[in-house]
């Protein structure tokens, strides 16, 4: 945190604010990758299954794609071909939140990531959203654990991004 993105103007809660850009990968191919510092795993860490049932009730045409605990396979890497989004920074108390978004077709494995602003944001806050990494889940190209710490000053901050 401190570096990060800035807006200079007032966004209200709830605001569409922007979309994470990047080059769309398979699994494998993003596991393969040297760096991970831009990758955004497309996955269950903010799969919520309800809405989605709900979703394919009304809409049928959306029956392909995940289910419970059905793997998603796509991660977006923005190093290379991304936007200002992949500067957005963690914190353990974000003002972001992303959300899934289909617009363009109707494959849940491959959604838009949307982010919208949690609350009123003043003019010049830093932008945040929580990378959502699960403690003891992130491996090296060995089969490593790897650690990292978290320093998002936050008073919610639990020391560690994974």
């Amino acid at each position: 945190m401190g570096w990060g993105v800035r807006c200079l103007d007032f966004i209200q809660s709830g605001s569409f604010v922007c979309e994470y850009i990047g080059e769309l990968l398979e699994d494998q191919e993003a596991q393969e990758r040297v760096s991970d510092e831009y990758l955004f795993a497309v996955g269950n860490n903010y799969y919520d299954v309800s809405h989605w049932e709900d979703l394919c009730k009304k809409i049928p045409s959306l029956q392909n794609g995940p289910t419970e605990g059905g793997e998603i396979v796509f991660t977006i890497d923005a190093v290379n071909q991304g936007n200002f989004v992949r500067f957005v920074n963690h914190s353990c108390s974000p003002n972001l939140f992303p959300q899934y978004v289909l617009y363009d077709h109707d494959d849940k494995r491959m959604p838009h990531i949307m982010f919208f602003a949690s609350e009123d944001i003043p003019p010049l806050k830093e932008l945040s959203y929580d990378y959502n990494y699960a403690e003891d889940k992130v491996h090296d190209a060995d089969g490593n654990i790897k650690k990292k710490k978290c320093f998002c000053g936050s008073v919610e901050c639990t020391g560690r991004l994974y």
